[in-house]
């Protein structure tokens, strides 16, 4: 302050002094003036609070610079970042108009039979309500879900775009746009098409003084309520009112608060969250809706629990379309690579893989089996089972049909449901994959596995016993045996070998896309208790019968945009070998199991659904879930490969329709269909495929002992080396099963050859009837081993000696003890050489006291059997 008025002073007293020249006036005028300055100017002693004072000073006009200059850069950049990328803005006032757009059109694999035509959807499906006409949950859920302080912030959120540029850094790329809900409005409506689906910072920039200028212009009200009549809901529907009438059947007006929170969640991903494809997860989207309604305020937490609980019915409208499931299908693969904004008004010409003329050939097959009858059969549906799907791959994984249920339009069956692409039990139909794993591992079709009674304990003390779909146990079972019968225990000892990461890893190179954690799964898995979808399943198939090649399925062939620019022009993803460094190999094995005609008949008997009228290879598994809530059929000839799956949309369960006797008869008809008139071909057999004649009881190298020799193959280096039944020369007697004893008569004594099976085989061998080495002798004839046969019982002897007759077939011993029971033995005699029907001794009875006594006769034979005859007699006085 002082430096200031010494300056101003001075200043005052050069101005005099000017002022008084310039006007020739005595400089004495001016006196008083030079005083005060002088005054002023006069140096004060500084003391140390003077000092820190003026200090405090300096800093403060130093800090007021600094904010000045800042102030001002701010306000250059702001003139800055304006000039350079707001002055060609559209105006707010702009914000009601709309667009032209230009319809896609959507083509069979000919190129011209039109399958879809996606309508401008502005004309056809968008509906302006007013403001107070939609409901009040509707524009809180969506104030909550996309953007809590739309009613605090100036169309733009600093926190959330502070908090994007921070992912955005982490991600090293465009992850989070924090766009507000004025944002994406302006975005939608006001930027041009070219621009609005740009991720770049500049198109950020001129959105966010956009957002600014029209929420100056606008109220927040109006702002939110063209926002809900704009925004993108999918399936054509831009509004609210266009998504209630399409989802529900109803006017905006009258939905319901569950109805209301389901459609607030859908314009973050219309695709991912549709509910006529995917009602999961538009129900764990509703649930993160809530959740932010609650955080908001909004809702109570039991409130939003009650709505969450509250059940919604979809009332899609009848639409005519041909293959629809298939042209939707294909519309949300466009909608996610190009963007509803090219898709529905870019006019696109989009070239799909579908064959009409089988998509219509498996609509019809699949139509009669359920719900008319076929091939004499009753329809499907009198055993509760009410719906069906298909697919068909071509050899190059286009997707020749896809039918995703019975009857598109039949709402009691949720026909708009595409099952194909929805998760499903698969039962056995995924077991094939875990032999694949094993085989990498170093199994072989030979591989011998125990189909008995297992018991497993998990780490928790939980148990897990599997069954077999017939109850009952087949004792050991080649891995052959065991896959083309379908056997449960078996495939769960593969799981348990091959390990459940392992098998989780394999199923996702082989195209598997719904197993996304293996900590939650369990070796129940190996008979499918973890959900798949069959467009992904028929392409594991189809990777088998590629050579363990997958690429992912292809159902458009060619994009060109309005002008004739090629977008996509049906480039193949290069395939990548699944099954390991032999992947061929153990692809082709795999196939050949499946295409075991006469293996499989051990179960499914000869002339099953499995086997094809024209007796061509085919490649098939079944598989049923639990409770007969789905059946599969999956398989492949050379030419397609073709999935079924058979059930009813709610997972109620069906009357005992399994794989085979329900989609297996759909799979039957379709590939007999497709492959009428195409010559038979067998599999090709890739190079290191060798052969080798194994025992088909134990697996191993087939020797003289084999009952059951036959011919397997092998991947070159895994052949058997030597077998393990071994053949002995026996000495038997009677009927064979028991070994002859010294007193075995010569007559029924003979030497037997038997095969001797592997400890771990012996039982089993023998309870199926296949003769084992006796382990026992023979019994001893009728006379018995030892017999006393004089004297005679209870007779009465007299004299000094008795002559004792009888037999002894071995060493014994003749013992005399008195009374019927006697407490002790004296010998009389003993011999080594058997003696038959002889002199076993003397007894001398001389001075014995008159009485009962008894004889006991003891014989020990060469073969280790004891015996004992005993005999009462009386001694006479």
């Amino acid at each position: 302050v002082q430096l200031c008025q010494r300056a101003s002073a001075r200043f005052a007293y050069q101005r005099a002094v000017s002022t008084a020249r310039a006007q020739n006036t005595n400089t004495r005028a001016i006196l008083p003036d030079m005083a005060q300055a002088r005054t002023i100017r006069r140096k004060r002693r500084i003391t140390p609070v003077d000092f820190i004072w003026r200090l405090f000073l300096a800093f403060m006009q130093i800090s007021v610079l600094v904010v000045l200059l800042g102030v001002t850069a701010a306000g250059i950049g702001s003139v800055w970042l304006y000039r350079t990328y707001a002055t060609d803005l559209p105006e707010p006032s702009e914000i009601s108009r709309r667009r032209p757009a230009e319809t896609t059109k959507m083509f069979a694999r000919d190129g011209t039979t039109l399958l879809y035509e996606l309508v401008d959807p502005n004309g056809e499906r968008r509906t302006v309500v007013a403001f107070d006409q939609i409901p009040q949950t509707l524009k809180d859920a969506t104030v909550a879900v996309e953007d809590a302080s739309f009613y605090q912030n100036p169309g733009v959120d600093a926190r959330a775009i502070a908090r994007a540029f921070v992912q955005n850094q982490q991600s090293d790329g465009i992850v989070s746009g924090a766009s507000t809900i004025t944002q994406q409005l302006v975005r939608n409506i006001l930027l041009p098409p070219e621009e609005r689906t740009r991720l770049s910072l500049e198109r950020k920039i001129r959105e966010a003084f956009l957002a600014f200028r029209v929420s100056r212009e606008y109220s927040k009200d109006q702002i939110l309520g063209r926002y809900l009549n704009e925004v993108y809901y999918g399936h054509q529907a831009y509004g609210v009112e266009a998504a209630a009438q399409i989802l529900f059947g109803k006017p905006v007006a009258r939905l319901n608060d569950a109805e209301a929170t389901l459609i607030a969640g859908l314009p973050q991903s219309p695709t991912t969250y549709d509910p006529f494809i995917n009602y999961d997860s538009a129900k764990a989207r509703q649930r993160i809706v809530l959740d932010q309604m609650v955080r908001s305020g909004f809702k109570t937490r039991d409130e939003a629990e009650a709505i969450y609980r509250t059940p919604v019915r979809l009332v899609p409208e009848r639409i005519d379309i041909a293959a629809p499931h298939f042209a939707y299908y294909v519309r949300q693969q466009l909608e996610e690579r190009y963007g509803p904004d090219a898709l529905y008004r870019g006019g696109l010409r989009v070239i799909t893989s579908l064959d009409l003329t089988w998509q219509k050939e498996a609509e019809q097959i699949v139509r009669q089996h359920i719900i008319e009858g076929a091939n004499g059969q009753p329809p499907l549906r009198n055993r509760n089972a009410t719906n069906a799907a298909a697919i068909i791959l071509s050899p190059e994984n286009e997707v020749l049909a896809m039918v995703g249920s019975a009857d598109f339009n039949d709402q009691a069956i949720n026909g708009q449901v595409n099952v194909t692409i929805a998760p499903r039990q698969p039962g056995s139909a995924l077991k094939p994959i875990i032999y694949a794993a094993a085989m990498r591992q170093g199994w072989t079709p030979a591989t011998v596995l125990w189909d008995e009674r297992t018991i497993y304990t998990s780490p928790d003390g939980a148990t897990y016993a599997p069954n077999n779909y017939d109850n009952s146990f087949h004792g050991p079972q080649r891995v052959r045996m065991a896959l083309a019968n379908s056997l449960n225990i078996p495939a769960v000892q593969a799981l348990d070998f091959v390990g459940v990461e392992t098998f989780v890893q394999q199923a996702h190179d082989l195209g598997i896309t719904t197993f996304d954690d293996p900590s939650r799964f369990g070796l129940s898995m190996a008979l499918g208790s973890n959900e798949v979808r069959l467009l992904d399943l028929t392409n594991v198939y189809s990777t088998f019968r590629n050579a363990g090649k997958m690429r992912p399925t292809v159902s458009i062939l060619k994009v060109t945009d309005s002008r004739g620019a090629v977008l996509d022009n049906g480039a193949r993803v290069q395939p990548h070998q699944a099954l390991g460094d032999r992947g061929e190999q153990i692809a082709y094995l795999i196939g050949d199991m499946l295409s075991d005609n006469v293996a499989r008949w051990f179960m499914f008997g000869q002339g099953n659904v499995m086997e094809l009228p024209d007796g061509r290879p085919a490649a098939i598994k079944t598989g049923t879930s639990n409770e007969w809530k789905d059946a599969w059929a999956v398989g492949y000839t050379p030419d397609v490969t073709i999935g079924v799956w058979v059930g009813n949309s709610d997972a109620t369960p069906m009357q005992e329709i399994a794989g085979v006797n329900g989609a297996g008869v759909i799979w039957r008809d379709l590939m007999d269909g497709y492959n009428t008139g195409r010559p038979i071909r067998e599999f090709p057999r890739p190079n290191g495929i060798t052969e080798a004649t194994i025992c088909g009881d134990t697996g191993a190298l087939a020797g003289a002992g084999c009952r059951n020799p036959l011919a397997e193959r092998f991947i070159a280096g895994t052949e058997p080396r030597q077998s393990d039944i071994q053949t002995i020369s026996v000495s038997v007697g009677g009927d064979g099963s028991c070994l002859a004893a010294s007193y075995t008569p010569a007559e029924q004594m003979r030497v037997v050859q038997f095969p001797v099976y592997p400890e771990r085989f012996q039982d089993w061998a023998r309870n199926n009837g296949v003769a084992q080495p006796p382990t026992e002798y023979c019994p001893p004839p009728a006379e018995g081993v030892a017999a006393i046969t004089g004297p005679t019982a209870s007779s009465v002897v007299t004299g000094t000696t008795v002559f004792v007759h009888g037999t002894a077939r071995g060493p014994y011993v003749l013992e005399v003890g008195v009374g019927d029971n006697p407490n002790g033995w004296s010998e009389i005699t003993s011999g080594v050489a058997p003696v038959s029907e002889g002199v076993l001794g003397v007894w001398n009875i001389g001075g014995l006291a008159p009485g009962p006594y008894t004889l006991r006769l003891r014989v020990s034979t060469p073969e280790g059997i004891e015996a004992e005859s005993r005999r009462l007699v009386t001694v006479g006085g």
